[in-house]
């Protein structure tokens, strides 16, 4: 390391480091298109494993809360261990069950019947449209609705032919789906055995990583694991629950306001929950068109009732779940969000503001108090060459 420092005190060893950053960097850069074609074939290769440690931390969710709150008065820690993997891998398999007994019908019955009906969008879309001007005439305002229509079927036939051009190329690289059916199913094996085998491969990695670091790094590092677990742990327990919360809220509501679809409509606003900032717009959305296309009305109630949900759901709900966890600035979330989408789609979008608070976390407890240390060092050494100077002038 000291030989490091001295030849980066040399100008040409600083210049020569600057030139291989700046080539690598640029190397990067040209290859970024390879990168990801090997990345994606990477993920493909290793999609069973991946898809059993999604699963497994999901569940692992689950068995820490009942580790942790329900059977806490169990006192053998292995016993504790087993009871809560077992009671969650079959309230998981109870959840799916239910899911796709009750719910996945009725969503595949609202899905066929708006395909069936596909060929009457466009007279239903005319004459919503002018059911909407006539609703809007009687308050003495002139929307012109009726004139969207051109514009609407430009824009939706423009629409249809990128999505099949590109259904068409993802349909070509997408697997067949008994390899699909086959990855999910070893991915649940494997789930099972990384929660059964949890501790032992926790343990494992401590001993590597103390034996890698000094014991004062590793207080350090585990601390920093710790906390990022913590917060990655609750955005996403969190997040899910307050996900199905809304689709549970939004379903009574139509219910109760004799709404149709209900069924596909409160799954789709459940799921787009789950992505933040641009989810809830997304769900609500898909939501009112699907309304509009039975009745504007319909869409009118669903609309002021989303904006009422989302306003009490990001100004009450949100901030008494996560609190401070997160402490990141919404501009900066915001940024996140768009970068971690644009890379990796709604993973990167779901992941982007618990991953943009751990780098926070790095930035504010290790980057700057090392900028600053730096800092004091070169003042340090500057006031040491001042006083060799005056001592040198003395003697």
């Amino acid at each position: 390391m000291a030989k490091i420092k001295d030849i980066l005190n040399h100008r040409w060893g600083a210049y020569s480091l600057a030139a291989f950053v700046g080539v690598l960097t640029y190397l990067l850069f040209a290859r970024i298109p390879d990168f990801f074609s090997w990345l994606s074939y990477v993920i493909n290769l290793m999609a069973p494993i991946i898809i059993g440690i999604v699963i497994a931390y999901l569940i692992d969710l689950i068995v820490v809360f009942f580790e942790r709150k329900v059977f806490k008065f169990i006192k053998p820690q292995k016993v504790r261990s087993v009871v809560s993997v077992i009671i969650s891998i079959v309230l998981v398999l109870a959840i799916f069950t239910l899911f796709f007994w009750f719910v996945f019908p009725e969503i595949i019955s609202s899905i066929t019947d708006f395909i069936a009906n596909a060929k009457n969008y466009t007279s239903i879309i005319e004459v919503n449209l002018a059911k909407l001007d006539e609703f809007a005439a009687r308050y003495d305002i002139v929307l012109g609705a009726s004139n969207w229509t051109a514009t609407m079927y430009s824009e939706t036939d423009k629409f249809i032919a990128n999505f099949t051009q590109n259904l068409s190329n993802a349909m070509s690289t997408v697997m067949s789906v008994g390899v699909v059916v086959t990855n999910i199913f070893v991915g649940i094996i494997l789930a099972v055995y990384f929660i059964a085998g949890k501790r032992r491969l926790f343990e494992g990695v401590a001993k590597f990583r103390h034996a890698l670091l000094t014991d004062e790094q590793y207080k350090k590092h585990t601390a920093f694991m710790r906390r990022s677990a913590d917060i990655f742990s609750k955005y996403i327990s969190y997040t899910i629950l307050e996900a199905c919360g809304v689709g549970i809220v939004n379903a009574i509501f139509m219910l109760a306001a004799g709404l149709p679809n209900v069924t596909l409509i409160s799954v789709v606003v459940g799921v787009t929950n789950i992505l933040p900032t641009f989810g809830p717009i997304i769900g609500g959305v898909i939501g009112a068109f699907l309304l509009f296309l039975d009745e504007p009305f319909y869409a009118l109630i669903f609309i002021i009732f989303t904006l009422i949900l989302q306003t009490i759901d990001g100004y009450v709900i949100k901030p008494k779940l996560f609190g401070d966890t997160l402490g990141i600035p919404s501009v900066i979330s915001l940024i996140a969000i768009i970068i971690g989408g644009k890379l990796f789609g709604p993973i990167g979008i779901l992941l982007s503001i618990p991953f943009t608070a751990v780098l926070a976390i790095l930035y504010h407890e290790s980057f700057l108090p090392w900028l600053t240390k730096k800092k004091n060092e070169k003042m340090d050494d500057k006031k040491n060459d001042k006083n060799n100077i005056k001592t040198k002038a003395a003697q």
